[in-house]
This record gives structure tokens, sequence and C-alpha cells, in this order.
């Protein structure tokens, strides 16, 4: 299979590897240092079990889009959330020279976040697009050109739109996937498991940039558990705005499961550690503005997330003071 990788930081990183080495032909889209780096050099990553080295085809998105589209089987996009509207728009211009809607690739999304879907099927025929998600995985760039995960990866994916046809690629894509070192899971409502998983994002990624600890410690800590609780509780609330409709039974099953994970340093944290911008909107925000909807406040993610904002702010603009 042809599969282009849009992002080739931690998650992008990590799934082009992987599938590189079970034999699928990557293209990774990076900008930057990175692009500049691994045009010219090898990408390293390396889990407890295992460690894939290679040098990958990495291309800038502008020459991806001097490229034939039909070319390719899968386009996985593992951005920043915020990064998606422009992504879906310089990629919704290469789809149109394809000579068949049956020929343009599936877009792939394995990104922080509800709404990344909703943005894609604004671009892409919505037949094409797959809502994915990863669990139990910790994966960070620890300096250029090398890629260090940890946990049991567990990949969730389902299309938004049933048809045959995007069946038989998740199947095939699938059988990919099970030649890792992973576990995949294809879902029937795909948009009923990213807000789980915003249950729990919602629930320590802020939290844990704004303590800086580990979820581990302030899940055995009294007071800062009932933080996380609420947190997670105001996520589940916030999905009857869109018609998920989680409760509060499914926050507190969310609350327990993670209590069972390993304890994580979350995406913020490491963000905020190497001064790049959060993905507040699209998981703070997306429950502020849902559960406003419903009439109704989510003081525990507003307080948390505008707390870290203030404070992130600051500390960036002293920064670019200092220099």
């Amino acid at each position: 299979m042809n599969i282009v990788v849009v992002g080739a930081g931690g998650i992008g990183a990590y799934y082009g590897m992987i599938l590189h080495d079970v034999g699928c032909n990557i293209t990774f889209v990076a900008r930057g240092e990175n692009l500049a780096y691994l045009k010219e050099n090898k990408l390293k990553m390396t889990h407890p079990n295992y460690i894939i080295e290679d040098k990958i085809n990495t291309l800038s998105i502008e020459e991806l889009i001097a490229l034939n589209p039909e070319n390719f089987d899968a386009v996985i996009i593992a951005t920043k959330a915020m990064s998606t509207k422009s992504i879906s728009e310089s990629l919704a211009s290469w789809i149109k020279k394809s000579s068949s809607s049956l020929k343009v690739p599936y877009y792939i999304s394995l990104q922080n976040g509800v709404e990344n879907e909703d943005v894609m099927c604004e671009y892409y025929p919505k037949d094409f697009v797959i809502g994915g998600l990863t669990r139990l995985i910790v994966s960070h760039t620890v300096k250029l050109g090398h890629v260090h995960c940890s946990g049991e990866v567990q990949t969730l994916l389902g299309a938004l739109k049933h048809t045959e046809e995007n069946k038989s690629f998740l199947e095939k894509f699938k059988n990919i996937l099970d030649k890792t070192q992973t576990t995949t899971i294809i879902c029937e409502d795909i948009k009923l498991e990213l807000w789980n998983k915003l249950i729990i994002n919602n629930g320590v990624n802020a939290i844990c940039a704004l303590i800086q600890e580990e979820s581990g410690p302030l899940l055995k800590n009294e007071k800062t558990a009932k933080l996380i609780y609420g947190l997670m509780s105001e996520a589940a609330r916030a999905s009857n705005a869109v018609g998920v409709n989680l409760t509060q039974d499914d926050a507190k099953k969310m609350y327990e499961l993670m209590k069972t994970f390993q304890s994580v340093k979350p995406s913020m944290w490491v963000d905020t550690q190497n001064n790049r911008d959060l993905e507040l909107d699209e998981i703070c925000g997306v429950v502020i503005k849902n559960c406003e909807k419903l009439g109704v406040d989510a003081p525990y993610t507003r307080t948390i997330a505008t707390i870290l904002e203030y404070t992130y702010n600051k500390k960036r603009t002293n920064l670019l003071k200092s220099k």
C-alpha cells in the first residue's frame, strides 16, 4: 500500500515507520527543520520492544501536491489538530487532479480532538474520510530524527459514512497493521470513540501541563483526582450537544479505566517544554463550547484551560523579550 503520512512527529513517525517495516511504501510530509533533516538523513523510531531506522522519502506539502494523487492509497494526517484545516485546503486542490472520484486516496485522521473529521469532510468526499485515534501509546520527539515511543499501542478506525468500498479498504488496512506489534479495532461508531478519548484527554492533558506532573501521581492524589473526574464529567456532558450523548456513568467508566493505564506525560506538557502551540481549543475549547450550547458552564475545564493558557503565554512572551 502506498501511504502518505502528513506530520513526522511522535504519532506520524511511529505509524510511518511501523508501516514501512511491514512493506508499505511510505512518504512523509514535513516542514521546517524536520523536513530538511529527513530529506538527507534516516529517521529513527525506538520502542522498548523494537527499533526501526531507515531513510524515508520526505516531501513538503507543496512537493506532494505536484504529484498524482492516484498513485497513493491513503493519507494519514498526524499533525496537531489546529493544522487540519490548512492541510485539508492544500490536499483538496491536490485531489482535483484525480481523473475519477473513485481513485482519490482515503484520508485518515490520527489526531487529538473530535472535530478533525468534520473539517476534513468539508474538503474531501465523505466516503473517503476515516476517523481514527490511538490509545495506550506515548510517543514524543527526543531530538531531530529520533522519536521514542512506549506502551501497548491500540488503533481505532472507522468510516464517517459506511460503504462497501471503505469497508473493504479498512479490512485491508487492518490486515497490514495486524502485521505490526499493535492492535487495530474497526469501529462502527468512530464518533463515539473519539468522544471517549476526548473525555480522557480533557481529564489529564491540560492539568498535567499546568502542574508539570504525569497522570499517575495526579490520579493517586485525592484532591487532584477529583479535579480530573470533574474535567472528564464535563467532556461527557458536552458530547450531548452533538448527539453522541455520553452519560456521567460513561465518564465514571472512563475515569476508572484511566486509573488502570500506565502513568503518562501528555502531549500538552511536552509542548510547553518545547515552546509549541497547545491544542487547548481543540480539546478544552470543544468541551467549553459544547457545554455552552447546552446552556451550562464547564467550570473545571474553563479554569484549568484559562490558567494554563495565561501562564504559558506569559512564559512565551518573556522568552521572546529575553532574546
